[in-house]
């Protein structure tokens, strides 16, 4: 893989990786996983190196971290401590193993990784976590360490690389394939089912705009021009919902674009229009590729391991130790 795509990869799904607040769930049928625990082996991946410190770019000063110290504040900064044990060893793995990846495309650099959310994964001290926390500092902080230490040295490979090892906040009932939001086809990263996500507490929102609000946050874009009511006009989506392409006052964009413009929750929308109003009616939160956070959440309440998670999710990936 070509430095100049895993950069463009990088940032692309850094600038999606959105916090997740806390979400409920209630208790569907069980979903299906690719692979029992009894499937996964932890071979030696002799081919990835093991990294010692992680060198993070937090605002305009390098701060150099122990592996375990930048997982804790990744986890910390990207999923609720309130969720199950497995989905937070599941999302340790997923950290680490995308913290790897980008060390691979950022030799040339002084730091590893950036603490910035628009340019790598979200991070916090544990300073700052415990104060975000407040009284459930210390429990919130032994639990997550816990879960770290358990799942220590373990990474997602292909080939025996790092793979890029996406999340989101909640799918929309089917994680989208790579392709389908970077144009780019990894074969780990397919659409597999998420329907927990359907009963999270957050999985539809709603944001409505005037037709001068659309004009105005659009402008950019193209130029607003005749009635209202066609100023979106044929939206193509794929097979998972998400807006591939709208026509928008006569100029074709994508659904992406539209969801930055309007800071949409993602991509899968669909649009209304009545008494001079637009109605964005969003399902999941985020880009959708990858694991979800809250599906994995739902599967460990439903008794699935972080193995399983992490290899439904990631499916045709290998679970190792380094």
């Amino acid at each position: 893989m070509k430095g100049t795509f895993i950069l463009s990869l990088v940032i692309i799904f850094s600038m999606l990786v959105i916090p997740l607040s806390s979400l409920s769930v209630a208790e569907p049928p069980a979903t299906q996983v690719a692979a029992s625990q009894d499937d996964v082996s932890y071979q030696k991946d002799t081919s990835v190196e093991t990294p010692k410190k992680i060198k993070v770019l937090n605002g305009d000063k390098i701060e150099e971290y122990s592996v375990k110290d930048y997982l804790f504040g990744v986890v910390a900064a990207e999923m609720p401590a309130l969720y199950h044990e497995e989905a937070l060893k599941a999302q340790a793995v997923a950290a680490y193993t995308f913290v790897c990846y980008r060390m691979q495309g950022n030799t040339n650099s002084d730091y590893d990784i950036s603490a910035d959310p628009e340019v790598a994964q979200c991070f916090i001290t544990r300073e700052d976590a415990a104060s975000r926390w407040g009284d459930n500092a210390q429990e919130y902080t032994q639990k997550i360490d816990k879960c770290i230490s358990e799942v220590e040295g373990q990474i997602l490979t292909y080939d025996n690389q790092p793979i890029f090892a996406a999340y989101h906040a909640i799918s929309p009932g089917k994680t989208n394939p790579c392709s389908d939001v970077w144009s780019k086809d990894l074969p780990y990263l397919k659409s597999v089912d998420s329907s927990g996500d359907l009963l999270a507490e957050k999985y539809l929102s709603e944001a409505q705009f005037t037709a001068d609000e659309i004009a105005d946050k659009l402008k950019d874009i193209a130029t607003a021009s005749g009635e209202a009511k066609n100023y979106f006009t044929d939206i193509k989506t794929t097979d998972t919902g998400l807006v591939k392409s709208v026509s928008y006052c006569g100029k074709k964009i994508t659904g992406a674009q539209i969801c930055k413009a309007l800071n949409l929750r993602s991509s899968h929308f669909e649009i209304t229009f009545a008494d001079d109003k637009f109605t964005f009616t969003v399902k999941g939160y985020g880009h959708g590729v990858g694991m979800s956070q809250n599906g994995a959440d739902y599967l460990a309440k439903q008794g699935k391991t972080h193995k399983e998670i992490l290899l439904h999710y990631y499916n045709g990936a290998t679970l190792q130790k380094n």
